[in-house]
């Protein structure tokens, strides 16, 4: 027997009871789209495993940031610091004053050499008085002394012209004039060498010894003086005072911590990418924090994997490793995005 049920009343979406229903066929597509939701949802690991695959080989995109290599100034000899010369975001040229120290123990013992070397040049200039006063006080004698014989001789002289001496007896006197006009000659020799307190040559040799152990030793003091005015070793921002005016630092105690003007940019990238894309000279773009691109160029790697710093991690993934890549950009970076640690993202 076959039975068939072809009922008016079967049941539409658009009715019920008989009775027409408005909403009926928006409800049935609203039942029908949450399906597709559903099923999208649970398709989406799926899709998004295949994007990021094919996105992967196609380009990447890896966190990067803005670095100004730090510098600190330290202290390379011992003292006071007397005054800071700059303050902190002070902008500083090679050469420029930044911090002033003060050595009460180097400025005695400087103090102390000056006036031993000025002792030394009185010692001398006495001395060449002293003796020179002697020295003149001899050859007065002897020129004295030589009148009297030149004039006896004379006196024989004559004697001899007039048969009244004989040549025996003007000998004698001739001698002794010779013996005391060498001895003058010694004497003035003498006063010719005496020591002159500009001249350190002349000086004694015991004297001159001395004078140059004292000239090396305030060279070497003067030297560390100098080192008491410390200036900037290059072009930078003072980011940080370490020391305050009045403080005692030693060597190599740290004064203060500056910026140089040359930045960095380092982009930190998973090793499996390292062999198959990057090399010195391969050509990236360097992403702004605005989205704007500007050309780049890898540099170099530096050394091993390790985790993003900090100001980069996001809370995914952050204990995978990450190479740093130095990427240099083939033009200036605005002024406003020159900032260090700045994040930004470098597209390979």
């Amino acid at each position: 027997m076959k039975i068939r049920f072809d009922s008016s009343d079967r049941r539409q979406s658009g009715r019920d009871g008989g009775i027409k229903v408005r909403y009926g066929p928006a409800r049935r597509a609203a039942f029908r789209l949450r399906w597709y939701l559903i099923l999208l949802l649970v398709a989406s690991p799926v899709i998004y495993f295949l994007y990021s695959l094919i996105s992967d080989q196609v380009s990447t995109e890896v966190p990067a940031m803005i670095w100004y290599p730090q510098h600190q100034l330290l202290a390379r000899v011992p003292g006071f610091v007397e005054s800071m010369e700059v303050e902190p975001w002070d902008r500083v040229s090679r050469g420029d004053v930044v911090v002033v120290q003060r050595n009460p123990e180097l400025e005695g013992k400087l103090r102390q050499v000056e006036d031993e070397l000025a002792k030394s040049r009185e010692r001398v200039a006495y001395t060449r008085r002293e003796q020179g006063a002697d020295l003149d006080y001899r050859i007065g004698l002897l020129e004295d002394n030589l009148g009297d014989v030149r004039d006896h001789e004379g006196r024989l002289v004559r004697l001899i012209e007039r048969g009244s001496a004989s040549q025996g007896e003007v000998m004698p006197v001739r001698t002794e004039r010779a013996r005391i006009e060498e001895r003058l000659a010694e004497l003035e020799g003498e006063r010719q060498r005496l020591p002159q307190a500009d001249s350190v040559e002349t000086w004694p040799d015991t004297l001159q010894i001395r004078y140059d152990q004292l000239q090396s030793e305030r060279s070497e003091l003067e030297q560390e003086q100098t080192l008491l005015v410390k200036e900037a070793d290059l072009d930078g921002v003072v980011t940080e005072l370490l020391t305050e005016p009045g403080q005692f630092v030693t060597v190599g105690t740290p004064l203060l911590r500056y910026s140089g003007t040359r930045l960095r940019i380092v982009a930190y990238i998973e090793p499996r990418h390292l062999e198959r894309r990057i090399v010195p000279g391969r050509e990236v773009s360097l992403v702004l924090p605005d989205r704007t691109q500007l050309r780049a160029v890898v540099r170099d790697t530096v050394g091993a994997a390790n985790r993003l710093p900090a100001e980069l991690r996001t809370g995914i993934g952050d204990g995978q490793s990450a190479v740093p890549v130095i990427v240099e950009p083939e033009e200036a970076l605005p002024e406003v995005w020159r900032v260090d640690r700045l994040p930004v993202r470098v597209n390979f």
